[in-house]
């Protein structure tokens, strides 16, 4: 088969993790730029070309908690090579749809090799915040000379935020809680379904050296609380929620195929991209049409399965995990089948979640997993928001038969109208989940929708109420509500 030259193609991919020691968390502290640089080099070397760094165009890097304008310039500078800085916005689709992005690029002409990279020393941020110290911060010579890239992230206006609808520990258990209902499943048996899913992500993460818990927690470990294991929101235990406190960074680096073949990048070694579909959902839970579905996420999984046909028979796949309602919506939506094994990384719970780069780090996985298993096909999703951004990409060591390209389905769904956040009167439960501290409950959220079909965020710190949403099916039951707060009738 001859390839086209500007066919873009996978040539390196690396991960670095560390776990510094708390006592000497003041010596010599990482920060998420150096663990990037490291990552980037050993992408480098990964490639098993020569003079590769110096032939790189551009560096972009997926948005993070550290403050650097042009982080990507600032890693060139690491490196001693001249290329140019790109930083996306924020969200957990980024990765995919950037790698696709960079890929398009190279395809047209624009450039000739790019990396992708992103990570996060959040391990070692909260280390210095107990010791009182600040993280170390780097100056910077060209930060103004930087691409943007990405669609904004909306999580959530003031209403949201005062009321517990922007934290996406509550909106995806909320999410959870309309699944079972519209599944009519018992809350044991939804919480079941969620711990048998992270059991299999934990499985996997036992045997990925770059994990960051590797201990192979059983379901029944994962389901239950535990003075190890507290619970978050409702049913959700802290094993059940991605883990981002981790000192981790992923990059890849990206060519167009006359390139590979000019640094001699081996052939075998070499991962295509073939297709990237991404949609979008409404920003946020309470103005989503019907809470148990994402329909852009749906249409997504239609546009993917048009093209490359059943999506359980591709070979290797990596959904994306930050909490058990995404996998459960994405299997629906993917037509998969939740007894197979959904990850090559581990998921963000086990393998962790450096933030916006997860689904990043998934890649790095799947290309690993790919050379391993030439010309097999490997599909990985990028999750952002509140199930709202996503992104699904597909890859194999076989080039495609059609260049690669991405598919943007745009918005879906229709919003209902949202209440006046002084609004009150007789409401209806459609996804409810309970808040937990240390010491227990705290505050019951939810989505409820009132008799004139307009919705809002609510709360309640009634005792019984809480302990209603966690023993009894509370979604489609009536409460009152009273700017914001609610009562059982």
């Amino acid at each position: 088969m001859t390839i086209d030259p500007r066919t873009p193609v996978i040539i390196g991919a690396a991960q670095v993790a560390q776990k510094p020691p708390v006592d000497d968390v003041l010596v010599d502290a990482p920060d998420a730029l150096g663990l990037i640089t490291d990552a980037v080099r050993g992408a480098a070397e990964d490639t098993g070309g020569s003079g590769v760094l110096e032939a790189i165009d551009l560096i972009a890097v997926v948005g993070g908690l550290w403050r650097y304008k042009n982080p990507g310039a600032m890693v060139a500078d690491e490196l001693g090579i001249d290329a140019n800085g790109m930083l996306t916005t924020f969200g957990g689709n980024l990765p995919i749809h950037a790698t696709h992005m960079l890929a398009d690029r190279i395809a047209a002409g624009e450039i000739e090799m790019a990396v992708l990279a992103g990570g996060e020393c959040n391990l070692t941020r909260r280390n210095l915040a107990k010791a009182g110290a600040e993280p170390p911060r780097r100056e910077e010579s060209r930060a103004d000379d930087v691409e943007h890239w990405g669609p904004p992230l909306n999580m959530g206006d003031r209403v949201a935020i005062d009321r517990g609808g922007e934290l996406p520990r509550n909106t995806y258990a909320i999410l959870d809680s309309a699944i079972r209902a519209t599944r009519d499943e018992s809350l044991d048996d939804a919480r079941d379904r969620a711990a048998a899913l992270w059991a299999g992500y934990a499985a996997v993460a036992a045997g990925n050296a770059h994990a960051a818990d590797r201990q192979g927690l059983t379901a029944d470990a994962i389901r239950e609380p535990s003075p190890t294991n507290r619970m978050v929101s409702w049913p959700y235990t802290k094993a059940m929620c991605a883990n981002n406190n981790v000192d981790q960074a992923a990059a890849l680096i990206i060519c167009s195929t006359a390139v590979a073949d000019r640094l001699d990048a081996p052939v075998e070694s070499r991962v295509y991209p073939h297709l990237c579909v991404v949609s979008y959902d409404s920003p946020t839970l309470v103005d989503r049409d019907a809470l148990s579905q994402a329909p852009g996420l749906s249409a997504a999984g239609a546009a993917l399965r048009e093209q490359v046909g059943d999506l359980d028979e591709v070979d290797h796949v990596d959904l994306y995990s930050c909490f058990p309602a995404i996998v459960s919506l994405t299997c629906e939506a993917l037509g998969l089948s939740p007894d197979r094994q959904l990850t090559v990384a581990g998921g963000l719970a086990f393998a962790g979640a450096p933030l916006n780069f997860a689904a990043g780090q998934a890649l790095v996985a799947m290309i690993h997993a790919l050379r391993a298993d030439p010309g097999a096909r490997g599909l990985v999703q990028g999750n952002g928001g509140h199930a709202t951004k996503h992104a699904l990409g597909l890859y194999s060591t076989t080039p495609p038969e059609v260049p690669a390209h991405i598919d943007d389905l745009g918005l879906f769904g229709s919003p209902p109208p949202i209440a006046a956040s002084d609004h009150e009167g007789a409401a209806t439960i459609l996804g409810a989940t309970v808040e937990f501290g240390r010491a227990g409950a705290e505050r019951a959220v939810a989505v409820v929708e009132f008799e004139d079909g307009s919705r809002s965020w609510a709360n309640s710190d009634d005792v019984a109420l809480m302990d209603a949403i966690t023993t009894h099916e509370m979604c489609g039951q009536t409460v009152s509500v009273v700017a914001g707060e609610m009562r059982l009738s």
